[in-house]
Parts: structure tokens; sequence; C-alpha cells
């Protein structure tokens, strides 16, 4: 048997200054991959200082296209 729909996550990795900075680069990626009209759930979101850089941060957003 063929399976041909099954439910996709897409993992995304984005940095920023702030949280709506993060937001904006993570859901503009989610949405340029599942396409611009979707409507998405977010599965996580963990943020991170990035390295050197006190004032940025790294995050790794989880979502998912509702059905």
């Amino acid at each position: 048997m063929s399976v041909r729909k099954f439910p996709l996550t897409l993992r995304v990795t984005v940095t920023g200054a702030t949280p709506d900075e993060i937001r904006e680069a993570a859901v503009a990626q989610a949405l340029a991959f599942f396409g611009s009209s979707t409507e998405l759930d977010i599965i996580s979101a963990e943020a991170e200082p990035e390295g050197e850089h006190h004032s940025r941060y790294r995050a790794v957003v989880v979502f998912r296209k509702v059905a």
C-alpha cells in the first residue's frame, strides 16, 4: 500500500534580537515552504542566546500545517 498523505512538520532555525523579529522570520520561512495562504500550528519554539552576541538569539521553531 502506498501512502501519499501524511502529516509533515517543518523545523526552522532563525536569529533575531527580539521575540517579534524571531516570530516574523520563522513564520516567513514556514509560509514559503507550506504556501502563503496556509494556516499553521506551532508545535514548539525554543530560543537561546546566540553565542558571543548577547543581544541576538537563535530560535528553533517547529510548524505543522493545519489539517
